[in-house]
């Protein structure tokens, strides 16, 4: 399972469309879309700067809600995440937050800086309308416990997200904390387990998949391919595309494996 994110508006709506596109049409089989934020506390360089250009474009929550309707309007049947802090969140207003993440057709929610202990007004929101309508991820870290673990498990209604190390995005992991924390989330739970932060290639997701993980989350790489050509970006989407490929052709084959 291939997992790709944007924020998007970096460095324009017009692109983070184009590449949503080139995304999900080249093997992604979620999208992430990141709703850019002042202050990504969770994220590295590459995503801070993003966050910052897409900021500084002018891109608002509304407009990161109105791209996402026009993947549905296309077509694209593939999950959606919106990722957002939760500042974002609160300004706009909990109730206004889960209709507009409704009606554009979002599968879930990714807040990276709202610990479990403080969903459950957000979750009674999302209750009220309809409770199977919207996911709220949950994180499972190397540093967590395995009392913790269990919590996360039983709030997840959807995949568990792993953090792979213990730094932001983009950053690179340790092997054996992370076999370790993915052996004792498989003895606790069959829901899916998808690993990010720090994958930048073919190898990368092939490893984590050995280590047993059941899909990969790729970010910061993507953003790294255009930012080399951030002045016309467009010109990047055939080299994403086909290192969206690549990835895609590592998660198959490991499957494939699986099964023999």
């Amino acid at each position: 399972m291939l997992i790709t994110h944007l924020y998007y508006g970096d460095p324009n709506k017009e692109f983070s469309d184009k590449l949503a596109e080139t995304l999900l049409t080249s093997g992604s089989d979620i999208l992430e879309i990141g709703i850019p934020y002042t202050d990504p506390v969770c994220d590295g360089e590459i995503f801070q700067r993003a966050c910052k250009r897409a900021i500084r474009g002018g891109i608002t929550p509304l407009m990161v809600f109105d791209g996402i309707r026009r993947l549905r309007e296309r077509g694209f049947k593939q999950p959606i995440y919106l990722t957002s802090y939760y500042a974002p969140i609160y300004k706009m207003g909990l109730e206004r937050f889960v209709k507009l993440a409704k009606s554009a057709g979002v599968s879930g929610l990714i807040i990276p800086d709202l610990l479990l202990e403080e969903q459950a007004e957000l979750r009674k929101v999302i209750a009220r309308s309809d409770p199977d309508s919207l996911s709220i991820i949950q994180f499972a870290t190397v540093y967590s416990s395995r009392e913790r673990l269990k919590q996360i498990i039983a709030a997840s209604t959807s995949f568990i997200y792993c953090i792979s190390l213990p730094g932001v995005t983009g950053d690179s992991g340790n092997q054996y904390k992370l076999l370790k924390l993915l052996k004792t989330l498989k003895s606790l739970t069959d829901k899916k387990i998808f690993v990010g932060f720090g994958i930048k290639s073919g190898k990368d997701a092939k490893e984590i998949l050995r280590l047993g993980a059941d899909g990969v989350i790729v970010g910061s790489a993507i953003a790294r391919i255009y930012k080399e050509k951030i002045s016309s970006p467009e010109k990047s989407l055939p080299e994403i595309s086909s290192f969206i490929k690549s990835l895609k052709d590592s998660t198959i084959k490991r499957k494939d494996k699986k099964h023999d």
